[in-house]
């Protein structure tokens, strides 16, 4: 128990040394010479959000569908032939009925 109360103690007083860290930031700041900087920043992003990267434009490369020969996608439903077993929703082979017998039970 004192030991696990040691390691909290660093621990806050690592924690206490990192916060009360002074970072050389002078007092005499000109907030107007801040406020430039942070203007000219902002002016930056502004810019940058108004140009569209390379890697989001277009690809300008001939069309690959037509040169890859592909077949046309089907359209409307496909038709279930009549000798194929049913499925459930998870896409499982249902379970005929007859194949259960009277009074079992049966827990999954």
């Amino acid at each position: 128990m004192h030991d696990e109360m040691m390691d909290l103690m660093d621990a806050s007083n690592e924690i206490q040394e990192t916060l009360g860290r002074s970072y050389n930031v002078p007092d005499d700041i000109d907030e107007e010479q801040l406020m430039g900087e942070l203007d000219a920043l902002e002016a930056d992003m502004d810019f940058e959000s108004n140009s569209v990267p390379s890697y989001l434009q277009p690809d300008k490369e001939t069309d690959l569908d037509s040169e890859l020969n592909l077949p046309a996608a089907p359209s409307g439903h496909a038709t279930i032939p009549a000798n194929r077993q049913q499925e459930d929703e998870l896409g499982l082979p249902t379970v005929p009925h007859a194949s259960i017998p009277p009074g079992c039970i049966f827990v999954p």
